[in-house]
């Protein structure tokens, strides 16, 4: 065993970096740089990402023994863990080092610390609220978003404007602190039995989700739509941008669907709280809006496709879903439910 719970960083992380990189080339020709940029970013999240789930299993051991849960350190000499570790952070360094220059490789170093002060006592940010959340939404999603600013600045690929800069760092740390948010809910009766007390356990559920909807959701969408405004994006993005919030008017005004991503039991529609753009669809939008420029882009569509397959299939479902209810007659009750990706 080398890659450490794989599926539950290549599918919720790696995709945002792709969509990222993909919306600063859009308007600008493909390049041998390009490429080794997007290579060397997503090569850096997985390394930083796998180095991230090693020490948290590795800390989480009797924790999840209690609870019943499955543990990839459980099995394994602790050496091997560390030794994993390790080779994941020297891959990240390296690889940032190549992308980002002196300024990548000290920004992944201060990546590199955080999962530890999350995982790893006396510090332990996972079990010190307000710490925790922030260690993870920077480590998860803040630090791949400058990672990937950085690259294309250092590698001369586009303009870096401060406004570009700001509107993605604010999209990032509000999808990254929506994203954690979103977990503890989903998760707070079993942190409870495991004796954590998280952020829900202080402000309870419901202000919880208040925040994240009221607060945290208008926050990154704004700001990704100026990061939107402010990159060289075409006509294919915007036309998709209209189809997609006339779908998610849809599904929120017709009562028939619900999310599970703050309740496992759902509750009623509410329209971004799936990542289906940043997930799915879009990177597969920016690569056929950026063809318009250089038709090279389109190779990166079923590369993507075959990468992501099951986040396309997920979305083919929920889309399905939505045909059907255009067909029949509204219910009193929710008939259709939407699965957000934890």
């Amino acid at each position: 065993m080398i890659l450490v719970r794989p599926r539950a960083w290549w599918f919720n992380k790696v995709p945002l970096s792709v969509a990222l990189v993909l919306l600063l080339f859009d308007g600008r020709p493909f390049s041998l740089g390009a490429l080794a940029v997007m290579t060397l970013v997503v090569i850096t999240v997985c390394a930083a990402a796998n180095y991230g789930y090693a020490l948290n299993e590795l800390f989480d051991i009797e924790e999840d023994a209690r609870l019943g849960r499955t543990n990839a350190a459980a099995g394994v000499p602790s050496w091997w863990m560390w030794a994993i570790a390790g080779a994941s952070a020297l891959c990240a360094e390296l690889c940032a080092t190549v992308v980002g220059g002196a300024f990548g490789a000290v920004l992944t170093l201060l990546e590199l610390c955080l999962p530890l002060v999350y995982s790893a006592p006396p510090l332990r940010f996972k079990e010190r609220k307000w710490f925790g959340v922030a260690a993870d939404a920077l480590a998860a999603h803040v630090y791949p978003a400058i990672l990937a600013l950085t690259g294309v600045a250092y590698w001369t690929l586009r303009p870096v404007t401060s406004i570009l800069t700001v509107s993605v760092v604010v999209w990032a740390a509000a999808a990254g602190l929506r994203g954690i948010l979103s977990h503890q809910l989903q998760t707070a009766e079993q942190d409870r039995g495991a004796g954590l007390r998280t952020v829900v356990h202080d402000l309870g559920n419901q202000r919880l989700e208040k925040l994240v909807v009221a607060v945290l959701l208008p926050l990154e969408v704004g700001a990704f739509g100026i990061a939107l405004i402010w990159s060289n994006t075409g006509l294919v993005l915007w036309i998709f941008a209209a189809l997609y919030l006339i779908y998610e008017g849809f599904k929120t005004v017709s009562g028939r669907f619900l999310i599970t991503a703050f309740r496992s039991g759902g509750q009623p529609y509410v329209p971004f709280v799936e990542e289906s753009f940043y997930k799915a669809w879009g990177p597969l939008v920016l690569a056929a809006d950026a063809a318009r420029v250089d038709f090279v882009y389109l190779v990166l569509v079923p590369i993507y496709a075959v990468l992501f397959r099951p986040h396309l299939q997920v979305e083919m479902q929920r889309f399905r879903s939505v045909i059907a209810a255009l067909r029949i007659k509204p219910a009193k009750e929710p008939c259709g439910r939407s699965n957000e990706e934890s």
